[in-house]
């Protein structure tokens, strides 16, 4: 009798389930999963921030969709198996472009796609779906028209137009460090992908799918010559911090330490994972290519300082122009350090501050200028390669108008000495910054605490080793040139020398030498 009551009600519940499946994508995989996998989907809250962005994708609102996620989070299975799947079984007239790195992928995943289409649980949902007269791995067309085609990166798209194209890990992981690899997938998608889109379709869209590998990868491309036009969903590992999704009517809080899916792994788990990848844990898993790890540079290293601890010490600016004048080049940063002495007559350098950004010139200028403003008198110390002279002459020209403007008003006007410093050709890059590394190990360099861009220069050395190629160095190194260079000397305090006379009193004077 129960075993009645309950195929009853799994009847009747049925097609409340399919009519769900068609329309929403997420019920669709859960379907899936359990119907046609015959196993339960793992499922975690990012599958629904996933899917709720491919649906948008299928209706137009989003035409450039980026998702980079962790490896073997089912990013292929919800992108493209269950979303191709999905979308041409509600709309079977059109077209989906897929490419990834390898051939092996390019010609299984379509395969894939292509299997669950003819399975019987894809019938249930979508009825008189079926497959047409073509039907190989890598091309394959439905009867109504629609259909799906593959190809490697950089291989070719003839006579095949998408409404959707999806770009499913353009690069192997081990190629991240080959600069001809990273150009060959951009220059894919240049003059490949977007004129492989329906022009007869104001809604077709492309969807790029990949963990981070390199800042200069396909997404660090986009996001920096495209940033207005993609939708970018960023999805970690796991958080230091708590952390706010928001994505039209999606919204997830997510605790500190909370793994991306609690059922594939636990934050030790995660640990171990960071042991073993080194520095590919942050690009793969933390989407950060930027940050790397070496262990040459440890988080003991560092040390804080309040600014009452701080005694009497002679300031300067140093500047890092940046080694090409382009407004796209690397970051141009600024430093406020000043030099004192300990109890012991040891050199400590005391950050202030650090700035720095992709600025333009008159960006760049702005901020160095708003510098010298709050630090009247400091001098200023900037290499005269890498576009250091160019930046002297704009900023001496930019001081000379911010002056008549301040006289003008009645106010002070900056008299900051701006001194160009040819660098040290008998020592490298490398080895000026690992001096200041000496430095900072020692605990000569210190920082003051709530200074803007510590988190950066930290970030700069942690990544640093004296024997690789830094992806970032433009803060260090404007911290190394202080210390290398000597630019300013700390503050001496005169001697003062305690004498004792006849009637008990003490009396301090000043040491004096005489000379005869």
């Amino acid at each position: 009798m129960q075993t009645l009551k309950k195929a009853l009600a799994e009847k009747k519940v049925e097609p409340i389930r399919l009519a769900m499946a068609r329309k929403d994508l997420l019920h669709y995989g859960r379907y899936i999963f359990e119907e046609e996998y015959e196993t339960p989907l793992l499922e975690s809250w990012y599958h629904k921030l996933l899917c709720d962005a491919l649906m948008k994708v299928a209706s137009g609102d989003i035409t450039r969709l980026i998702i980079n996620i962790p490896p073997a989070y089912g990013k292929t299975e919800f992108a493209v198996r269950l979303f191709v799947s999905w979308f041409l079984g509600n709309a079977p007239k059109k077209r989906v472009i897929y490419t990834s790195y390898s051939d092996d992928l390019a010609t299984k995943t379509p395969a894939e796609v292509k299997e669950l289409i003819t399975s019987s649980a894809y019938k249930k949902v979508f009825e008189g779906i079926s497959l047409g007269r073509k039907k190989a791995d890598k091309e394959w067309y439905l009867e109504s028209n629609g259909g799906m085609f593959s190809t490697t990166v950089g291989g070719g798209i003839t006579g095949f137009h998408g409404n959707i194209v999806i770009i499913d890990d353009p690069m192997k992981a081990i190629e991240k460090n080959s600069k001809a690899t990273r150009d060959l997938v951009k220059n894919f998608y240049k003059g490949s992908i977007s004129s492989r889109l329906r022009k007869d379709d104001p809604n077709s869209a492309i969807i790029v799918i990949m963990q981070r590998l390199h800042e200069d990868d396909l997404v660090g491309y986009l996001l920096e010559e495209e940033p207005n036009i993609w939708t970018h969903i960023n999805l970690t590992g796991i958080e230091e911090e708590q952390k706010e999704y928001d994505f039209f009517d999606f919204h997830y809080s997510r605790p500190a330490h909370e793994p991306l899916n609690i059922h594939f792994e636990d934050e030790a788990k995660l640990e171990r994972q960071k042991v073993v990848m080194k520095e590919d844990w942050y690009s793969q898993y933390m989407q950060d290519p930027r940050t790397i790890e070496t262990g040459y540079v440890s988080k003991e290293d560092f040390v804080s300082v309040a600014k009452w601890e701080i005694d009497e010490d002679n300031k300067c600016i140093s500047i890092d122009p940046a080694q090409s004048t382009k407004e796209t080049s690397d970051n141009r940063a600024i430093s406020l350090v000043g030099v004192s002495l300990s109890s012991e007559k040891i050199e400590l350098f005391n950050v202030y501050g650090t700035w720095f950004g992709k600025w333009s010139n008159e960006e760049f200028i702005t901020h160095i200028i708003q510098v010298m403003l709050e630090n009247p008198t400091v001098p200023v110390f900037m290499e005269s390669s890498g576009g250091g002279i160019i930046t002297e002459q704009y900023l001496k020209k930019e001081i000379q108008k911010v002056n008549y403007r301040l006289k003008s008003s009645g106010k002070a006007i900056i008299t900051n000495r701006v001194i160009l410093f040819n660098p040290k050709t008998k020592i490298s890059k490398n080895q000026k910054i690992d001096q200041s590394v000496t430095c900072l190990k020692n605990h000569q360099v210190r920082f003051l605490v709530g200074a803007d861009g510590v988190e950066q220069v930290k970030q700069e050395y942690l990544g640093f080793h004296p024997e690789k190629d830094s992806k970032q160095d433009d803060c260090m190194e404007t911290i190394a040139n202080v210390v290398v260079n000597g630019f300013v000397s700390a503050k001496v305090k005169k001697e003062v020398k305690t004498v004792h006379i006849a009637n008990g009193f003490d009396r301090q004077r000043q040491k004096t030498r005489w000379r005869l």
